[in-house]
């Protein structure tokens, strides 16, 4: 999910809040250091006991502080997560009603045409949704047709969504990748690769059109659809929380293709 200090329920005042505090702790926390210090030094006792007892003080309002910006940070992680929820919301509902809609449809036609409208439905929001402005998500799909051994997935009809390049269009099974790939679908199962360049040689992207990848396989029981895949632009730009997000997707577009009549 996208962080912004918005979608945090932070707003400006709150944010300088919690750099003064943070600012606050440190100065405090030199300031007990400095009279741990200099307590051992010889000096009148009036002046030992003044800076033992600002010593003190500085040393509670350091943890005070610190206790504060807990606090502070756990309300903007329940801020976060309600605000998750609420986008999920808006987004499953939706999707949820589609499903439906493909389930009754009376005729071939408009059942594959709800379904095609579910697969850039599901690419959009995965490109919206998922990492920061730039990454990009497509879908992969099997073409049929191919006999083994040379099998293909293949983002057909423009369906990719996220920034403006075009992602590979095209993988095969006589390809290294292309095989990693089909092997993924096979399985059923999804990867995180945090780094491509990172990966054995064979293995890289042929161009630094991207830097990390999700990939999740599109399935309904023994069936395979296809790969529901989103990459950025950094390492960093996706984290291994975004896989289950990425896997619900693709399992809601599972379905939605398994529905035949």
């Amino acid at each position: 999910m996208r962080d912004s200090a918005s979608s945090l329920g932070l707003g400006t005042g709150e944010g300088l809040h919690m750099g003064w505090g943070a600012f606050s702790a440190g100065a405090l926390a030199v300031l007990a250091y400095v009279a741990q210090m200099v307590i051992g030094l010889d000096m009148a006792t009036w002046l030992f006991w003044v800076i033992t007892g600002v010593g003190s003080v500085a040393t509670v309002a350091t943890v005070w502080l610190a206790s504060r910006r807990v606090t502070t940070a756990n309300e903007a992680a329940k801020a976060a997560t309600k605000n998750q929820r609420r986008a999920f919301e808006d987004v499953l509902v939706p999707l949820a009603s589609n499903l439906g809609q493909i389930v009754s449809s009376p005729t071939k036609a408009e059942r594959n045409a709800l379904q095609q409208q579910t697969k850039q439905a599901i690419v959009s929001l995965t490109a919206s949704l998922i990492g920061p402005q730039d990454v990009r998500a497509c879908f992969l799909e099997q073409v049929p047709g191919t006999p083994a051994g040379q099998r293909e997935v293949k983002c057909r009809n423009s369906l990719w969504s996220g920034r403006n390049v075009a992602p590979v269009t095209t993988f095969r099974e006589t390809d290294l990748r292309g095989k990693e790939l089909l092997k993924l679908l096979d399985d059923g199962t999804s990867t995180f690769v945090e780094n491509v360049d990172l990966l054995p040689d064979a293995l890289k992207p042929d161009s630094d059109s991207y830097k990390t990848y999700i990939a999740c396989a599109v399935t309904a029981g023994d069936e395979s659809f296809g790969v529901l895949a989103v990459d950025g632009l950094r390492p960093g730009d996706l984290h291994q929380d975004d896989v289950t997000m990425v896997g619900v997707f693709a399992r809601m577009l599972g379905v939605a293709l398994a529905v035949k009549k």
